[in-house]
């Protein structure tokens, strides 16, 4: 059962926090318990307590979601042993939490990666293709590419685990 998710990146100021209140939104709309998932994001190499970016900020609100009370946390060994699943935007954030925490090998994935799984024990790939870009720093443009990006992985992604916790 998965019921604990955190997505990680590296400053936990656009990419995680965006996926994060991006998927809490689509659970309340496909899951009726929605409440019993724990959702939460981190950064590699976060600022524990700062904002997400304007333009994080600014895209989210055009889906209705408001991340503007979000604080950034580093990621710790507490929150990788509590998550159930572990979704990252880099292939770089994967290695990092593989090689600091070998005990979550086996619950790390890209978000792109885990998407586009048929069933959760497939073997992993290591593939650029995989990655989220960062936004940070780019036009706002750049920042809903990246949402829209989000949004069709992360739909993915709530169904297969919805489907997993129902089996």
């Amino acid at each position: 059962m998965i019921r604990s998710i955190l997505f990680v990146c590296t400053g936990n100021t656009c990419r995680s926090p965006m996926a994060q209140g991006m998927f809490k939104k689509i659970l309340q709309e496909k899951e009726k318990n929605y409440y019993r998932y724990n959702i939460q994001s981190a950064g590699i190499s976060a600022i524990p307590g700062m904002k997400p970016t304007d333009k994080a900020i600014k895209v989210m609100l055009e889906y209705g979601i408001d991340i503007s009370q979000y604080k950034s946390q580093p990621l710790e060994e507490d929150l990788v042993k509590e998550a159930d699943l572990i979704l990252v935007m880099a292939s770089e954030h994967q290695e990092y939490i593989q090689i600091r925490y070998p005990f979550a090998q086996n619950k790390v994935f890209l978000v792109k990666e885990f998407s586009q799984r048929k069933y959760l024990n497939k073997v992993q790939k290591k593939d650029k293709k995989y990655d989220i870009s960062d936004p940070i720093g780019k036009p706002i443009d750049f920042y809903r590419i990246i949402a829209n990006d989000l949004k069709v992985n992360l739909e993915k992604i709530a169904d297969i685990i919805i489907k997993k916790n129902n089996n």
